[in-house]
Protein backbone atom coordinates (compact mmCIF):
# COMPACT_ATOMS: atom_id res chain seq x y z
CA UNK A 1 0.00 0.00 0.00
CA UNK A 2 1.17 3.41 -0.89
CA UNK A 3 2.03 6.19 1.37
CA UNK A 4 0.18 9.63 1.82
CA UNK A 5 2.27 12.71 3.39
CA UNK A 6 0.64 15.55 4.10
CA UNK A 7 2.66 18.64 4.23
CA UNK A 8 1.60 20.63 7.10
CA UNK A 9 1.32 24.22 6.05
CA UNK A 10 -1.13 25.81 8.67
CA UNK A 11 -1.83 25.81 12.35
CA UNK A 12 -3.03 23.28 14.26
CA UNK A 13 -6.74 24.69 14.72
CA UNK A 14 -10.15 23.01 15.66
CA UNK A 15 -10.88 22.58 12.10
CA UNK A 16 -7.78 21.26 10.40
CA UNK A 17 -7.18 18.57 13.45
CA UNK A 18 -10.60 17.27 12.53
CA UNK A 19 -9.63 17.21 8.92
CA UNK A 20 -6.42 15.60 9.69
CA UNK A 21 -8.07 12.90 11.99
CA UNK A 22 -10.58 11.93 9.44
CA UNK A 23 -7.11 11.43 6.59
CA UNK A 24 -5.63 8.91 9.24
CA UNK A 25 -8.26 7.00 9.70
CA UNK A 26 -8.57 6.36 6.13
CA UNK A 27 -4.76 6.07 5.56
CA UNK A 28 -3.79 4.48 9.18
CA UNK A 29 -0.28 3.78 9.74
CA UNK A 30 0.58 5.19 6.32
CA UNK A 31 -0.03 8.37 7.24
CA UNK A 32 2.93 10.86 7.17
CA UNK A 33 3.24 14.73 8.05
CA UNK A 34 6.56 16.91 7.07
CA UNK A 35 7.16 20.18 7.99
CA UNK A 36 6.21 19.70 11.38
CA UNK A 37 7.16 22.03 14.16
CA UNK A 38 8.82 20.49 17.73
CA UNK A 39 6.02 21.67 19.68
CA UNK A 40 3.24 20.53 17.25
CA UNK A 41 5.05 16.64 16.89
CA UNK A 42 3.74 15.19 20.14
CA UNK A 43 0.18 15.88 18.81
CA UNK A 44 0.22 14.84 15.30
CA UNK A 45 2.61 11.29 16.42
CA UNK A 46 -1.24 10.55 17.60
CA UNK A 47 -2.27 10.12 13.90
CA UNK A 48 0.73 9.24 11.73
CA UNK A 49 4.30 9.59 11.36
CA UNK A 50 6.26 13.16 11.74
CA UNK A 51 9.00 14.80 10.35
CA UNK A 52 10.36 17.99 10.90
CA UNK A 53 11.81 18.83 7.44
CA UNK A 54 9.94 19.94 4.50
CA UNK A 55 9.07 17.44 1.78
CA UNK A 56 10.80 20.19 -0.57
CA UNK A 57 14.15 19.51 0.97
CA UNK A 58 13.59 16.01 2.12
CA UNK A 59 15.85 13.59 0.00
CA UNK A 60 13.13 10.91 -0.91
CA UNK A 61 13.65 9.28 -4.49
CA UNK A 62 11.89 11.78 -6.77
CA UNK A 63 10.64 8.91 -9.02
CA UNK A 64 8.43 7.65 -5.74
CA UNK A 65 6.69 11.29 -5.50
CA UNK A 66 3.54 12.23 -6.46
CA UNK A 67 2.60 15.79 -5.40
CA UNK A 68 -1.26 16.62 -5.66
CA UNK A 69 -2.26 20.12 -7.30
CA UNK A 70 -5.30 21.20 -8.65
CA UNK A 71 -3.48 22.80 -11.60
CA UNK A 72 -1.94 19.72 -12.74
CA UNK A 73 -2.08 19.00 -16.73
CA UNK A 74 -2.83 15.30 -15.51
CA UNK A 75 -4.79 13.03 -13.34
CA UNK A 76 -3.88 10.43 -10.79
CA UNK A 77 -5.01 7.18 -12.14
CA UNK A 78 -4.14 3.50 -10.28
CA UNK A 79 -1.48 2.38 -12.64
CA UNK A 80 0.42 5.88 -11.79
CA UNK A 81 0.59 4.12 -7.97
CA UNK A 82 2.77 1.39 -6.41
CA UNK A 83 3.22 -0.26 -2.96
CA UNK A 84 6.38 2.20 -2.36
CA UNK A 85 4.87 5.60 -3.94
CA UNK A 86 4.41 8.47 -1.45
CA UNK A 87 1.69 11.14 -2.60
CA UNK A 88 1.80 14.23 -1.36
CA UNK A 89 -1.05 16.78 -0.12
CA UNK A 90 -0.55 20.16 0.55
CA UNK A 91 -1.73 20.62 4.62
CA UNK A 92 -3.85 23.91 3.70
CA UNK A 93 -7.12 24.80 4.53
CA UNK A 94 -8.92 25.60 0.97
CA UNK A 95 -9.82 29.59 0.08
CA UNK A 96 -13.53 29.84 -1.78
CA UNK A 97 -11.87 30.54 -4.99
CA UNK A 98 -8.14 28.81 -5.07
CA UNK A 99 -4.78 30.59 -4.93
CA UNK A 100 -2.60 27.78 -6.30
CA UNK A 101 -1.44 27.66 -3.09
CA UNK A 102 -0.32 23.86 -3.56
CA UNK A 103 1.68 25.05 -6.35
CA UNK A 104 3.43 28.21 -4.58
CA UNK A 105 4.97 26.33 -1.66
CA UNK A 106 4.97 22.57 -3.20
CA UNK A 107 5.49 21.81 -6.86
CA UNK A 108 7.23 25.10 -7.67
CA UNK A 109 10.17 24.09 -5.31
CA UNK A 110 10.34 20.14 -6.13
CA UNK A 111 11.71 19.06 -9.50
CA UNK A 112 11.52 15.52 -10.94
CA UNK A 113 8.61 15.04 -9.74
CA UNK A 114 4.92 13.56 -10.72
CA UNK A 115 2.21 16.21 -10.39
CA UNK A 116 -1.11 14.81 -10.62
CA UNK A 117 -4.66 16.38 -10.39
CA UNK A 118 -8.08 14.21 -8.64
CA UNK A 119 -10.41 16.18 -10.97
CA UNK A 120 -11.48 19.60 -11.54
CA UNK A 121 -13.27 20.05 -7.69
CA UNK A 122 -11.62 21.98 -5.27
CA UNK A 123 -11.63 19.18 -2.13
CA UNK A 124 -10.38 19.57 1.63
CA UNK A 125 -7.41 17.86 3.44
CA UNK A 126 -9.60 14.99 4.41
CA UNK A 127 -11.64 15.06 1.13
CA UNK A 128 -8.47 14.58 -1.51
CA UNK A 129 -6.83 12.34 1.06
CA UNK A 130 -10.14 10.08 0.44
CA UNK A 131 -10.32 10.60 -3.11
CA UNK A 132 -6.74 9.24 -3.47
CA UNK A 133 -7.14 6.37 -1.01
CA UNK A 134 -9.92 5.40 -3.54
CA UNK A 135 -8.11 5.95 -6.75
CA UNK A 136 -4.73 3.84 -4.97
CA UNK A 137 -7.50 1.17 -4.01
CA UNK A 138 -8.45 1.12 -8.30
CA UNK A 139 -10.71 3.40 -8.95
CA UNK A 140 -10.79 5.86 -11.38
CA UNK A 141 -11.37 9.74 -11.21
CA UNK A 142 -14.70 9.03 -12.90
CA UNK A 143 -16.18 6.87 -11.02
CA UNK A 144 -15.35 8.40 -7.77
CA UNK A 145 -19.06 10.60 -6.47
CA UNK A 146 -18.85 13.69 -5.27
CA UNK A 147 -20.97 16.96 -4.24
CA UNK A 148 -20.18 20.55 -4.80
CA UNK A 149 -20.40 23.21 -2.22
CA UNK A 150 -22.95 20.81 0.22
CA UNK A 151 -24.66 22.18 3.14
CA UNK A 152 -24.76 21.10 6.84
CA UNK A 153 -27.54 21.86 8.63
CA UNK A 154 -27.46 23.48 12.41
CA UNK A 155 -30.58 23.21 13.34
CA UNK A 156 -34.03 23.48 11.91
CA UNK A 157 -33.79 26.82 10.48
CA UNK A 158 -30.40 27.46 10.04
CA UNK A 159 -27.46 25.80 7.77
CA UNK A 160 -24.04 26.83 6.44
CA UNK A 161 -22.57 25.87 2.79
CA UNK A 162 -18.72 24.44 2.45
CA UNK A 163 -17.12 26.12 0.03
CA UNK A 164 -15.14 22.52 -1.59
CA UNK A 165 -15.98 19.58 -2.93
CA UNK A 166 -16.98 16.24 -0.97
CA UNK A 167 -16.09 12.79 -1.84
CA UNK A 168 -19.88 10.43 -1.91
CA UNK A 169 -19.53 6.45 -0.93
CA UNK A 170 -22.45 4.53 -2.04
CA UNK A 171 -24.25 7.65 -2.06
CA UNK A 172 -23.22 9.25 1.20
CA UNK A 173 -21.51 12.56 1.77
CA UNK A 174 -18.15 11.66 3.44
CA UNK A 175 -18.46 15.20 5.95
CA UNK A 176 -15.32 15.20 7.86
CA UNK A 177 -16.48 13.77 11.07
CA UNK A 178 -17.10 16.62 14.20
CA UNK A 179 -17.69 19.25 11.43
CA UNK A 180 -21.09 20.17 12.12
CA UNK A 181 -20.89 20.15 15.89
CA UNK A 182 -17.76 22.14 15.93
CA UNK A 183 -19.64 24.94 13.47
CA UNK A 184 -22.14 24.42 16.13
CA UNK A 185 -20.07 25.95 18.95
CA UNK A 186 -18.14 28.08 16.79
CA UNK A 187 -21.20 29.61 15.83
CA UNK A 188 -22.84 29.76 19.36
CA UNK A 189 -25.68 27.49 18.52
CA UNK A 190 -27.25 25.18 21.33
CA UNK A 191 -27.15 21.70 21.50
CA UNK A 192 -30.43 21.01 21.66
CA UNK A 193 -32.52 20.44 17.63
CA UNK A 194 -35.63 22.35 17.40
CA UNK A 195 -38.73 20.04 16.86
CA UNK A 196 -41.90 20.15 14.45
CA UNK A 197 -44.23 21.68 16.66
CA UNK A 198 -41.49 24.28 18.25
CA UNK A 199 -41.15 25.41 14.84
CA UNK A 200 -44.71 25.88 13.67
CA UNK A 201 -45.81 27.34 16.81
CA UNK A 202 -42.82 29.93 16.46
CA UNK A 203 -44.09 30.92 12.74
CA UNK A 204 -47.65 30.94 13.64
CA UNK A 205 -46.32 33.72 16.42
CA UNK A 206 -47.17 31.48 19.65
CA UNK A 207 -43.55 30.99 20.78
CA UNK A 208 -40.08 32.08 20.68
CA UNK A 209 -37.05 29.89 19.59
Amino acid sequence: MPYLLIEHLEEISEWLWLEYSHAAQWWKDKLIFTNVREDEREKLAKLGSVLSETVTKFPFECSKLIVLDLQAEEELKPEDIEDDTIIVVGGILGDAIPKGRTKEFITSKMKGVKVRHIGKPQYSIDGASIVTKLIADGKRIEEIEYVENPTIRLDNLSEITLHYAVPKLNGKPLITPGLTELQKKELGFGEEEINDKELLEFFEGKREL
